[in-house]
């Protein structure tokens, strides 16, 4: 089994470079749906390519104001992606979501099965919701964009913690972290080697002109040890790369 996780940015086709930021930074005020279809063409040539079975988005738009009321995964859905669903990053009560440029910002995933899978929320921050998915063998699925603040992530990964626990089983954890401060804000999730990590540190994911960071993360129960295989993905649409996990089908056997 293959996996994509991928921070889209909303499809505004902004790079890390310092170029694109200034020149391109009236799409975070509004951009025409021609735009975003260029920009998803291009990740869908990434998903053609490498054929994940699962994609796992953060940062896409299911429809507002700014971005023409375009609904960017079911732009991205067809007939080898039949399962697939999008939901409010905020939390469809939070009042968060109801703010001017905050309005249909989501995470979602698409699938070539069926699969089951449930919304939870982090009981911190702003940014809340996490999808936990019921992959292959009793692998369970869960990603998530982490909170920008430093102490509300540490509360959110005591959260993540928490929840591997409840599970029980094998785990795989994808998101953007935002460890802006530097792996060593893992320590907690990492300490009790329930979780590992399967990024190498010193490979970037995340640029913005001269900076480079490790964001996007993968973690994973010590069961599924030298089962997995990560590829990062460029991405010349966004300043987040892409994460291809594969999934040895025997990990759960």
């Amino acid at each position: 089994m293959k996996i994509l996780f991928s921070n889209l940015g909303y499809a505004t086709g902004i790079s890390g470079s310092l170029y694109h930021h200034v020149t391109r930074a009236y799409r975070h005020l509004y951009q025409p749906p021609a735009q975003q279809r260029r920009v998803l063409a291009q990740f869908r040539q990434i998903m053609d390519i490498h054929t994940p079975d699962l994609c796992c988005l953060v940062e896409v738009d299911r429809g507002s104001l700014h971005s023409g009321f375009f609904n960017q995964i079911k732009a991205l859905q067809c007939g080898r992606y039949e399962t697939f669903d999008i939901a409010d990053k905020y939390g469809e009560t939070s009042a968060v979501s109801r703010l001017p440029f905050h309005d249909g910002k989501s995470n979602g995933f698409l699938a070539n099965a069926p699969l089951a899978f449930s919304r939870l929320y982090f009981r911190n921050g702003t940014k809340r919701l996490i999808y936990r998915i019921e992959a292959i063998n009793g692998v369970t699925v869960l990603f998530a964009h982490f909170s920008l603040k430093a102490a509300v992530r540490q509360n959110q990964f005591d959260e993540i913690t928490e929840l591997v626990d409840d599970i029980g089983g094998e785990v795989i954890v994808l998101g953007d972290f935002n460890t802006l401060n530097g792996l060593g804000e893992l320590d907690s999730l990492l300490a009790r080697d329930r979780l590992r990590l399967l990024n190498r540190r010193d490979e970037a994911t995340f640029t913005f002109h001269q900076w480079r960071h490790t964001l996007d993360l993968c973690l994973y129960t010590p069961g599924l040890e030298n089962r997995l295989a990560l590829e990062i993905i460029p991405q010349p649409f966004s300043d987040h790369a892409g994460l291809l996990v594969s999934l040895d089908q025997a990990a759960a056997l």
